[in-house]
């Protein structure tokens, strides 16, 4: 709030039992900030924001009214304005008339730093009131804009003041100070931006001299500074040592304590509290320290060091669960504040808490912050839960059996047969297995001379906790080296190696490898290693590059295959999407071996050989090294045809009438708009979401919400809580950007995407901390109180365990979910040359859709499609984006774009109703049963098959014009050829209406297609 209100100050003096035989006494902090602590009064001045779209100028956010005295040809103005930024005088200064809006050019800065400036300048004749911006800028506008202050022309005011002939003993008019104003109420620095003095500070420490400092302040306050002390917190008449407040029932409350030190660090501060005591007890263990522990996004407690550098404040933050059923009357408790080395200090909390009960702990109100508890949350976690439509794990003797698949451990615990019982159609299981290892998996340690390493190896059991996994560990000993594995499936197809290799004695090795021998069969096609999703070449050879986001491979098929990557126990997932050179790939210890390991893939035997050796090295005795591997045993599910082709998007916020005239029964509600106007936290204007999402259950429409992990919003209410806990949530960066993340982040973050049509700008988060327990937290928020059908996941920034802890949220909710996943294609260098399909499969599993869109090249092979864009070989469908896709070649791969910008396939999902497709079988080019294929290597053709018709969908990746056969092998279409017709259906602005003969050639246009209806 930036209006100062009269002061309601009280000061309650209480008597407690302390660790001290002294009775204390207790200031409490004011609820409002007093006005006596200013020189002027902080309003809001609602000028108009800049446009944000393109390149742009401003005069900032932040300007002083000032008034001059009447004829005054030369004024001078001292203006306090408390300011926090870094080097104010390399800033520019401007003035301008509030009369004609006119600039004054005739200025000197006489002093300009961050707690006053003083300025002379020449007043227009017969205007007396100017507007004093401060932080004037230009920036290049756009969705991740630069952004510079402008600085001042010295020179020139320089050369003004020496023409004035003002005299440095003449006293100067002086201008009043009006008021200072900010653009508006979210760009305010009143009052926790509001600096004190270096002096204000002096006697402060000067009157309450002590080690260090501790300063309690009220959640609706956030700690913003980090290296300047709120003037409200020094110009007390007493020192502040407690805050009290009134509180509901069941409520989670909050609270800071800012720690201060002016003359020392302050190392490992410990933190202790007090039972809350009064009406009853309220128990210590109800309170949480959320910058010195936690519970980490893997359901662990884990706590940590705070350590804060002289001069700076460290903002710590608490929270207190209120029981429902407490007493209501005041409580009194203690937090108690220990620095290594120091004696301890005290902050006291008198909470009255009423007789009202809150629901939900008050996370509907997060402004509050109560939803910080959610930090800590271990919601989606349950062992025992398996998301549809995946079926337990199953163990008998050595063999392990998941959906569709079966792996079978060799002595050592690897696998010695993974097999697949998928069909080629994808959409159903067979009887007989196909096999995708050609021989057993090995990891061999080669000695100085290159023999293997001999094995004692120990009997091991698989054992199973839970029907979702199952683990195992076997233990092997050679001359020279322990060899610990230790493994576990999971039910989606997760297979986990954590292999330690332990040094018995000094020992030399000339190579450590893993070899994974395939089936030709089953190693098709690769993704990952630098390639583009399409057909393997015989021979590869690759080595790590850090810059480069390559840590294994994709090696399959439509219905078997494998991912694997190669890591160790330094492993922190990358940034993605534009940022990946910010923060890329941990190379790996054990397999890089310092540019010695790498990857070979040779063709030869009648088998795929791979190979991932890390060279030689040497060990001391006791020296351990962890090969981690974590493969991925594809295709994880069955295709839905039904559901896929029942379902349509309409990826744009529109009335919910609109939805159902394009024939949507999906309406995704991206960021910057009414109903969810900030990135990744949709937790504003939620009664109009509420009523959208509503009117869509009324209308058989389904809603799902722009809500993922990557960048966050600077509307987040408890950003700076966040910030408070150093990188372990927000990425540290070099800072920049939007003007309000420099005039109040100032630094140490990371700036990110603009949305400019709610100028709503973002900085990067991590998805592999805390805050995936508040993010999941979240969506189950959403799904329960605003019944929203699903996320919309813009690229993903989290492990696959936050998926499938979404999901197992999501089905709590619904008994249907949808969770859609998009991704612009990321095989560039800010990437690191990466698949999306590569670096997201280990999400498939939990993912319902695929939308890979920008700058995927829907010109590149039929190969390219089946495995970069599709999905098919992963059980899932796909949609296009770049450019609306090209609708003949994704139709081949049960592909359409989906209701988007100017794209509306409207004329397609017609045609899909007329030719009733999701009741129909999908027979794609690949499955060797297909009853028509086409004799042109690049005209491809799928078929949507019923029993008395089919839909013949080809696609062209020919540059000319083509005549095709249709090679049909009628006896297995079930259809009487001699009174069979074929037809192209009107699909308009697509093609028209033409009827064929019976086995004669069709012309198929270059770069296009057809689609054809052949029917009895």
């Amino acid at each position: 709030m930036n209006s100062i209100y009269p002061l309601l100050a009280f000061i309650v003096i209480l008597s407690i039992s302390c660790t001290s035989e002294k009775t204390p006494t207790i200031n409490y902090l004011e609820k409002d900030v007093s006005p006596d602590y200013y020189e002027m009064t902080y309003e809001i001045g609602n000028w108009e924001h800049p446009p944000y779209k393109d390149s742009f100028e401003s005069l900032g956010n932040h300007r002083v009214v000032i008034e001059v005295p009447e004829e005054a040809p030369l004024v001078q103005v001292v203006i306090p304005w408390r300011r926090r930024d870094s080097n104010p005088d390399e800033k520019e200064v401007v003035i301008v008339d509030a009369q004609s809006n006119e600039i004054v050019s005739k200025k000197f800065v006489q002093d300009n730093n961050n707690e006053y400036g003083s300025i002379l300048f020449a007043p227009n004749p017969g205007s007396r009131v100017y507007h004093i911006y401060y932080y004037p800028h230009q920036s290049t506008g756009s969705y991740y804009p630069k952004l510079n202050y402008k600085a001042p022309d010295k020179d020139a005011e320089q050369a003004w003041f020496a023409k004035s002939g003002i005299s440095d003993e003449v006293a100067l008019p002086q201008a009043k100070v009006i008021e200072a104003q900010s653009i508006d109420e979210f760009n305010s620095f009143f009052p926790m931006e509001v600096i004190a003095s270096k002096e204000e500070v002096d006697i402060f420490t000067g009157k309450y001299s002590k080690a260090f400092y501790l300063f309690p302040e009220y959640r609706e306050r956030p700690i913003k500074m980090q290296d300047y002390l709120p003037v409200h917190w020094v110009k007390s008449a007493q020192e502040i040592n407690g805050l009290t407040d009134n509180i509901s029932r069941g409520e989670y409350f909050t609270f800071q304590v800012g720690v201060f030190s002016p003359d020392q660090n302050l190392n490992n501060i410990k933190i202790d509290f007090s039972d809350f005591k009064g009406s009853g007890t309220i128990s210590r263990e109800q309170i949480n320290s959320f910058n010195t522990e936690g519970t980490d996004l893997n359901g662990k407690a884990f706590t940590k060091r705070i350590d804060v550098e002289t001069g700076k404040i460290q903002p710590l933050w608490f929270g207190v669960q209120i029981p429902e059923g407490a007493e209501p009357g005041s409580y009194l408790g203690q937090v108690i504040v220990q620095p290594e080395g120091l004696p301890t200090d005290t902050i006291f909390i008198n909470l009255h808490v009423t007789e009202n009960v809150i629901t939900n702990y008050g996370d509907d109100s997060p402004e509050n912050m109560s939803r910080l508890r959610w930090l800590n949350s271990t919601i989606g976690t349950a062992k025992d839960v398996i998301i549809k439509p995946f079926e337990s794990v199953t163990i008998s003797g050595k063999k392990l059996h998941i959906l569709g698949r079966d792996i079978t451990l060799n002595k050592y615990g690897f696998p010695e047969k993974i097999s697949s019982y998928f069909t080629q159609e994808m959409t159903r299981l067979q009887n007989d297995a196909e096999q995708v290892l050609a021989q057993p998996i090995t990891f061999e340690v080669l000695n100085s001379t290159g023999q293997p390493e001999e094995w004692n190896e120990s009997s091991y059991e698989v054992n199973q906790d839970y029907s979702t996994e199952a683990n195992w560990r076997s233990v092997n000993s050679s001359d020279s080296f322990i060899m610990n594995v230790t493994g576990a499936l999971e039910y989606d197809g997760m297979l986990d190696y954590k292999i330690a290799l332990i040094a018995k004695e000094d020992a030399t090795v000339a190579d450590i490898k893993l070899t994974i021998p395939m089936e030709n069969e089953a190693a098709q096609y690769i993704l990952g290693l630098g390639f583009k999703g399409g057909k393997r070449e015989d021979n590869i050879a690759w080595r790590w590059d850090i810059k480069k986001h390559q840590e294994g491979a994709w090696l399959g098929t439509v219905n078997k295959g494998l991912q694997y990557v190669l890591r160790d126990n330094n492993y922190e997932r990358p940034l993605n999407t534009n940022f990946y050179q910010n923060k890329p790939l941990n190379l790996p210890p054990s397999w890089f071996n310092e540019g010695k390991g790498g990857i070979n893939i040779t063709t030869g035997s009648g088998y795929v050989n791979v190979e991932n050796y890390s060279g030689s090295r040497e060990f001391q005795k006791g020296d351990t090294l962890n090969f981690n591997i974590r493969f991925l045993i594809t295709p994880f599910k069955l295709l839905d045809s039904k559901t896929h082709f029942s379902t349509r998007f309409v990826h744009k916020y529109v009335p919910i009438d609109s939805v159902i005239k394009w024939n949507g029964t999906i309406v995704n509600v991206h960021h910057a708009n009414e109903i969810n106007p900030y990135i990744n936290y949709p937790f504003y204007n939620v009664e109009q979401q509420k009523a959208y999402i509503d009117e869509a259950h009324s209308k058989g429409v389904k809603v799902k919400l722009y809500n993922t992990i990557r960048e966050l919003s600077y509307k987040t209410h408890e950003l700076f809580a966040f910030k408070s806990l150093g990188d372990e949530i927000l990425n540290d960066g070099e800072g920049g950007g939007h003007s309000w993340l420099q005039e109040h982040f100032k630094g140490n973050y990371h700036s990110a995407w603009h949305a400019t049509s709610v100028n709503d700008a973002a900085i990067l988060n991590k998805g592999n901390s805390r805050w995936t327990n508040y993010y999941i937290e979240g969506i189950n928020w959403l799904a329960m109180n605003q019944e929203m059908d699903g996320l919309y996941l813009d690229d993903i920034a989290f492990s696959r365990t936050t998926v499938k802890r979404i999901a197992s949220v999501l089905s709590e909710h619904r008994d249907e979910y949808v969770i859609d996943l998009h991704s612009a294609n990321q095989f560039n260098n800010r990437d690191g040359f990466t698949n999306s399909a590569f670096l997201y499969m280990e999400h498939f599993p939990y993912v319902s859709r695929l939308w890979f869109g920008e700058y995927f090249e829907y010109d590149l092979s039929p190969d390219y499609w089946l495995t970069e864009v599709a999905g098919i070989p992963f059980g899932l469908y796909g949609e296009m984006l770049e450019k609306g896709g090209h609708p003949y070649r994704g139709l081949v791969y049960g592909m359409t774009t989906r209701v988007y910008g100017p794209f509306n396939p409207k004329a397609i999902w017609q045609l899909f109703d007329e030719f009733d497709i999701a009741n129909s079988e999908m027979l794609g080019y690949w499955v060797d049963r297909s009853p028509i294929k086409t004799d042109h290597p690049k005209i491809k053709s799928t078929i949507y098959q019923h029993p008395d018709k089919v839909m013949i969908s080809i696609g062209s990746w020919s540059d000319k014009n083509e005549i095709v056969a249709l090679q049909i092998d009628w006896d297995l279409l079930g259809i009487d050829r001699e009174t069979a017709e074929m037809f192209s259906p009107n699909i308009q602005g697509l093609q028209d209406y033409k009827t064929y003969k019976i086995n004669e050639p069709v012309l198929v246009p270059k770069d296009m297609g057809l689609i054809l209806i052949l029917q009895k």
